[in-house]
């Protein structure tokens, strides 16, 4: 009977039935003990991982540590802005000697200028970016490739460097902006080893040497952008922003002047808009954030700027005063001598050896515009330069001179400076535009 009754509930109770078999089979005991004790202990290693000082120094992070963005100043760390913080917050200028990062741009026929304003601002310490547009032909282009391999200074230094992609620049349209922000990559690229990016043209021409230069900006915070700038009001505001124009160099192979479109937009109300010279000394901690960008803010005002007039006297200059980090790092000049006519045409007053005088008592580093071969570029390579070979001298040329040698055929250390009274005249300038009065006009 006992048999019997055992064999009933055996068939009407299937599952205690097997799991009868499987704990009486001792072949599945060990494994199962294995598995229980594992699963213990994950269970104690998750609870005493999450439970423990996250700020132990003792405390050795487990995969199961949690990190916690409840307090600000622990996520802070997190985010690429506050790198960027205390890199704009060291005020004090760097004990290394400045390198200066220089874009020259030409267009047809513009090659020998392009050469001689390389020469007479040349420094072994800075890096050169020569960009010859595309009306220009490839023969000229070429010439202009070549002038830069055979030179012996340039091929020893390895800092001067031709854009082997030129494109069509139209003045008035984004297209120079596109130029100058590729120039801006190749120089992040090819080397972060410089402090300002400097853009000049081929009717630039400077009115200090590079030791001049150098010895300044040696005393400088290297957070300060040269970057003349004003807001756009009134009725300009409806003038500039409104209009809609086409640049068609984006997407013609032959240059032309830009096009306008019937239709005209609202003026932006997230972000003010400002205009200002063409002509920038921007640090390089902007230029990275004007080609990274990790905001998103920079290609925003770069898609806006697409269609609008003159875009090269505003891109630089919304973005930076529109940016918190670097609103108080612009300083609205450009570091140029230039004359206008009165009123004001489109382009500037070519400068000649009547303007010589005004020129000296500016300040400034530099000039523009000229034209080619002028009699006072001459004037200015001997009185103000000393220039009487391919460079302007500078302490880092240790060679001889005798027989009508070239001094900076030889090279020696390019971080000693050889100032002399352009850096005085620069040194005014400077002081003026560092005022407490003169600052009070930035991003206003």
């Amino acid at each position: 009977m006992k048999k019997l009754y055992k064999k009933l509930v055996f068939m009407r109770n299937p599952l205690l039935r097997h799991s009868n078999r499987v704990f009486n089979d001792s072949k599945w005991i060990i494994p199962f003990l294995a598995s229980l004790l594992v699963s213990i202990t994950l269970i104690f290693s998750a609870i005493f991982g999450v439970f423990k000082a996250p700020y132990d120094r003792d405390h050795h992070q487990s995969p199961f540590d949690i990190i916690s963005f409840a307090k600000t100043e622990v996520s802070n760390g997190y985010f690429v802005e506050s790198s960027l913080n205390k890199v704009l917050n060291t005020n004090s200028s760097s004990f290394e000697p400045p390198r200066l990062a220089y874009l020259i741009s030409g267009t047809k026929g513009d090659s020998h200028r392009m050469m001689r304003t390389l020469q007479v601002i040349y420094h072994p310490r800075n890096q050169y970016v020569l960009h010859l547009d595309l009306e220009a032909p490839p023969r000229e282009r070429l010439e202009l490739a070549n002038a830069v391999k055979n030179d012996p200074t340039f091929a020893v230094v390895e800092n001067v460097r031709v854009m082997a992609q030129s494109n069509l620049v139209t003045y008035k349209g984004p297209t120079m902006i596109a130029s100058t922000l590729q120039a801006v990559a190749i120089l992040l690229k090819e080397s972060l080893d410089w402090d300002w990016f400097i853009n000049l043209s081929a009717s630039d021409y400077p009115l200090v040497t590079q030791d001049d230069l150098l010895h300044v900006f040696s005393n400088l915070s290297r957070n300060l952008n040269f970057i003349e700038h004003i807001q756009i009001t009134g009725w300009k505001l409806n003038q500039r922003a409104r209009p809609i124009i086409v640049d068609p160099s984006l997407y013609l192979s032959k240059k032309s002047d830009i096009a306008w479109t019937t239709q005209r937009r609202s003026l932006p109300t997230s972000f003010k808009l400002f205009t200002g010279s063409a002509w920038v000394a921007l640090t390089r901690t902007f230029a990275e954030y004007c080609i990274w960008g990790w905001d998103n803010f920079p290609r925003t005002i770069l898609m806006y700027y697409t269609n609008f007039i003159s875009s090269p006297e505003g891109y630089f200059h919304t973005v930076i005063c529109n940016t918190n980090e670097f609103r108080s790092t612009a300083i609205s000049h450009d570091l140029h001598y230039i004359a206008w006519d009165t009123p004001p045409k489109q382009h500037p007053i070519s400068l000649s050896m009547k303007d010589f005088d005004k020129m000296v008592k500016s300040n400034a580093p530099f000039a523009r515009k000229f034209h080619k071969n002028d009699p006072v570029l001459d004037k200015i390579d001997k009185v103000l330069l000393g220039r009487t070979g391919r460079f302007a001298p500078g302490a880092w040329c240790i060679g001889s001179s005798e027989g009508g040698a070239d001094p900076c055929s030889v090279q020696g250390d390019d971080s000693v400076f050889r100032p002399g009274p352009g850096a005085e005249r620069l040194q005014r300038l400077v002081n003026t535009l560092l005022s407490e009065e003169f600052r009070k006009k930035q991003c206003s």
